[in-house]
């Protein structure tokens, strides 16, 4: 798979933007006599992604009897282009376009798949979190602290749009203001203390988790590659489990998805145990990210729910699950789905 960002005439059209990726590999060995856009797929193709993905070949796949886990392999990149040649799985579907095709309706056939499956990501992300800090990865580490516009773009679209959502929507975050302020002040503060910043994924949603779509045989495993690593960086760890955990949400919110609750269940668990600290301040991401991002699931603008738009009602419950984390009501979150973070 090539991933392409070369600074280009917006006017640039799919031929002219083909040739120039051509160009740029004539005299490699990945010279190519073709290329095929691949659907449904961005990819911003940085430096900083392709120097995480050399270090990161060091990192083991995580493996079960069911699928094997790991970052794609890198073979080629360009520095004045911007130009990468990565790994390409066949036919591969984002988790998040493999629950829906996949997964609507849920069926209680299809939950054993979802508890594989969701336990295995949680197990990977824990084993990358922890592996990142060891000694022999201070290379690594230094890659990720580099990236500085990534960790700027990632706290401005979460915690500074958080404020102007309030002001986008003050009669359903109004009240909240007080909080989301104090929510939006806890972020910045976390970059500033960089004993607490460790090296995170910075993107980990269900879209940039891939499953091949090639039938496997035998004692083969389905193969899973955790891609786009352009956001990654030194933050606070929950922000990885957040996103990740309101993405799979909403396959229940939006869509009725019942495989969204496994997935989360599961997910977890794998991840393993936290403490209360690291509990609260994950659902306190996964409100953020219903609130700023909650809308891209809506199909039209006038999609309804109880007579309000839907993403009205994603608002509300990440409102809500918000003021409950900052507040540390652990009374509320008993028998709520995301009380499974606390043990």
């Amino acid at each position: 798979m090539i991933s392409h960002e070369q600074p280009h005439d917006p006017t640039d059209t799919k031929q002219e933007i083909a040739s120039k990726i051509k160009n740029t590999l004539d005299g490699t060995c990945f010279a190519a006599s073709d290329l095929r856009r691949l659907t449904g797929v961005l990819i911003l193709a940085q430096a900083v992604e392709y120097e995480a993905l050399v270090h990161l070949t060091a990192l083991p796949p995580v493996q079960t009897s069911y699928c094997m886990i790991s970052t794609p392999k890198t073979y080629y990149f360009d520095h004045d282009t911007n130009t990468q040649v990565q790994e390409y799985l066949p036919s591969a579907l984002s988790l998040k376009e493999y629950a829906l095709e996949h997964y609507s309706p849920s069926s209680q056939t299809h939950k054993p798949q979802c508890d594989q499956l969701g336990h295995a990501l949680g197990a990977w992300l824990r084993m990358f979190h922890g592996w990142s800090q060891e000694p022999k990865q201070a290379a690594m580490r230094q890659t990720f602290a580099g990236n500085k516009d990534g960790q700027g773009l990632k706290n401005m679209i979460n915690y500074q749009r958080l404020l102007q959502m309030v002001d986008q929507h003050p009669d359903v975050l109004g009240d909240a203001r007080d909080v989301f302020q104090g929510v939006s002040d806890l972020a910045a503060g976390e970059l500033l203390d960089k004993t607490g910043l460790y090296p995170i994924h910075g993107d980990f949603w269900t879209g940039n988790v891939l499953i091949s779509g090639i039938p496997v045989t035998g004692s083969d495993r389905i193969p899973i590659r955790v891609v786009d690593w352009e956001l990654a960086q030194l933050g606070v760890r929950p922000l990885d489990l957040g996103q990740f955990i309101a993405e799979l949400w909403s396959l229940k919110l939006y869509r009725n998805i019942d495989a969204g609750e496994w997935f989360i269940r599961a997910f977890v668990a794998g991840y393993g145990l936290v403490d209360d600290n690291f509990a609260y301040r994950t659902i306190i991401h996964v409100g953020v990210h219903l609130i700023c991002f909650g809308h891209f699931w809506s199909t039209t603008p006038e999609e309804l729910s109880e007579g309000e738009p839907q993403h009205f009602i994603m608002y509300r419950i990440g409102k809500e699950i918000i003021a409950k984390a900052w507040s540390r009501d652990r009374e509320y979150f008993r028998g709520h789905l995301l009380g499974c973070l606390f043990g």
